[in-house]
């Protein structure tokens, strides 16, 4: 949400709109939905705030707010002024303007996965003569967990609209977040060097951060090893780097919502790295024939207060899982790996924000009943899966059944499920099937719903699909991805998952 106001009656700034647009165009190479607003009234910004916190809980994804225009701090609050304020007296700030805490309640109270509030709003107070209490610059707002709010300049302190078409920090900001691999925390550091060089040590952008996790404007390029010359006589000079071919079609693709557009990838990727996500994306895409032996998905429900919570129910009944023929034909006794050693290491990435987690895999018990992986998965002795790991949620069977290893084509089960990485109450059930993969290879299709708690600690449930692609002879997934959302808002979050042998 961005928010520039410049016309107004009594002290017009220069740059507030320009600003707005600059900040548009960075926001939107990024990856970000943006709605903007141009010398917006009062109620125009409240609209605007209002729909802005329902879009976040909807999407669940990273949320931004930025203004640009006059901010006022009276009594240690901060108030963001609209083009038709009206104030004429100290009592009629809070009525005749946006409390820029009221915003930050709102984003939060979303429960998405981070917030950041950007406010370039410390010009001098237009109203301060007719003030007893209001104060040069904005106020120290604090951040809550998981959110960032940055000024222009330091609390107290009074930031230049510019001279140039944009506001100082404004113009280094656009340029900086449009650099590839700075996390968010170093984006706002690289801003303030290059300001306070340029003011002359005059203006000091400031931030307070509460943030838990990691966030790029532009995800870093991921690393590719250094390819041997050929030799002379089968160089082939001319012809581009199949990697960032991949790359440079995910990344005009990955965002859109024509099916086509995915296909194509695939098409020309069909065992690319995002070949996982991007047929999740297509199933999410293409309208869901009703099947009967599908496990039925309860409508969303309004958030619960933890307070209220009930102790743990036992997960539902469910049915059993369909008898099918083996992929191929083969013991039904998994090929379980011996305890010693590391077996490999999972790579994990968040697909929103392209941060990677490396996860050493070992077998950390092995014994007549089942076998255990630091992964969180388990594997009984017959074959059939005790736990998985989807996601970095790790799901413990509890009722029904899920698919056995190797998977047999054409089985299809339900089961109900507890999660086992977290210190709260949260069931759910997992619909599967297995589909042949090719060349050996079984692929799951899994509708999965599980409660979460987010930072504020209220319990909502999450819904999702979990495709994973097993080989022949390997008991844990080669590659899987997993998209979970909160009803039938975008993807709250989405991780996929490689093995890679050691």
């Amino acid at each position: 949400m961005l928010i520039g106001n410049s016309a107004y009656k009594s002290s017009p700034l220069l740059n507030p709109v320009n600003d707005v647009r600059l900040m548009e165009g960075a926001l939107k190479e990024a990856g970000f939905t943006v709605v903007k607003a141009e010398n917006a009234s009062i109620r125009e910004m409240r609209r605007l705030v209002r729909d802005f916190g329902d879009k976040l809980r909807a999407s669940g994804g990273v949320g931004l707010f930025y203004f640009a225009g006059h901010g006022v701090q009276v009594r240690g609050g901060n108030f963001l002024v609209s083009t038709d304020s009206d104030i004429r007296n100290e009592d009629e700030v809070p009525d005749d303007s946006i409390n820029a805490n009221v915003i930050l309640e709102k984003m939060q109270g979303a429960g998405n996965r981070m917030n950041l509030i950007i406010l370039d709003a410390c010009r001098n107070n237009p109203f301060a003569v007719k003030s007893r209490s209001a104060s040069s610059g904005l106020a120290t707002m604090n951040a809550p967990s998981g959110s960032l709010v940055a000024y222009s300049t330091a609390p107290g302190s009074v930031a230049s609209d510019g001279t140039r078409n944009n506001g100082l920090y404004t113009e280094h900001l656009a340029r900086v977040i449009r650099q590839s691999g700075l996390p968010v925390e170093e984006v706002f550091k690289q801003v303030r060097a290059a300001v306070r060089k340029e003011s002359n040590n005059q203006q000091t952008p400031w931030e307070n951060t509460a943030l838990e996790g990691q966030f790029y404007f532009k995800v870093p390029a991921p690393a590719v090893a250094p390819s041997v010359t050929p030799a002379p006589a089968t160089a082939r000079p001319g012809v581009p780097d199949n990697v960032a071919l991949e790359l440079a079609l995910w990344e005009s693709v990955k965002n859109s919502q024509r099916s086509t557009e995915l296909q194509a990838y695939l098409t020309r990727f069909p065992d690319g790295t995002f070949a996982a996500v991007a047929r999740g994306r297509l199933d999410e895409l293409t309208p869901v024939v009703p099947n009967a032996a599908k496990l039925p998905v309860a409508p969303m429900p309004e958030a619960l207060p933890v307070a209220a919570r009930k102790p743990p129910e036992a997960a539902p009944a469910v049915a059993k899982v369909s008898p099918a023929e083996p992929l191929a034909a083969a013991d039904p006794t998994p090929p379980l790996l011996p305890p010693e050693g590391r077996i490999g290491t999972l790579v994990l990435t968040d697909i929103m924000t392209g941060i990677k987690k490396n996860l050493d895999v070992t077998v950390q018990e092995s014994n007549a009943e089942k076998t255990v992986y630091s992964s969180g998965d388990v594997i009984g002795k017959d074959g059939k899966v005790l736990q998985v790991m989807v996601g970095e949620a790790v799901l413990q069977l509890v009722s029904g059944a899920m698919w056995t290893i190797p998977p047999k084509v054409g089985s299809t089960g339900e089961a109900g499920i507890k999660r086992v990485d977290v210190d709260y109450a949260s069931a759910g059930t997992v619909s599967w099937k297995v589909l042949a993969a090719g060349e050996g290879k079984a692929r799951i299709e899994a509708d999965v719903a599980y409660t979460w708690q987010h930072s504020s600690r209220t319990l909502v449930k999450l819904y999702g699909k979990w495709l994973a692609t097993y080989s022949a002879g390997q008991p844990l997934p080669e590659s899987s991805a997993a998209t979970m959302r909160r009803g039938a808002g975008e993807g709250s979050n989405m991780v996929s998952a490689e093995i890679k042998l050691r």
